[in-house]
């Protein structure tokens, strides 16, 4: 933003040699842009791999041992 402000303090005071300024500017904006955007598509892919890998969570079965020495089948997730 500061780099930005001052090429358009030189440009509205018409100092000569802002094209190398210029291209400066140019390449932090676009730098800027890039890491934004390179972040955002990583979140989303990110995000995708997660429900994918939860859509294909299956439930392990345990033996649950009970009196009697009986046993009972359950969900993993219920012991």
């Amino acid at each position: 933003m500061l780099t930005t402000a001052l090429l358009l303090r030189d440009a509205l005071s018409k100092a000569s040699g802002i094209g190398f300024e210029f291209q400066i500017i140019l390449w932090l904006w676009f730098t800027v842009l890039f890491a934004n955007f390179a972040e955002a598509m990583a979140e989303a892919r990110g995000k995708a791999q997660a429900d994918t890998l939860r859509k294909t969570k299956t439930d392990s079965m345990a033996k649950r041992l009970l009196a009697q020495d009986k046993i009972d089948i359950v969900p993993a997730s219920k012991l």
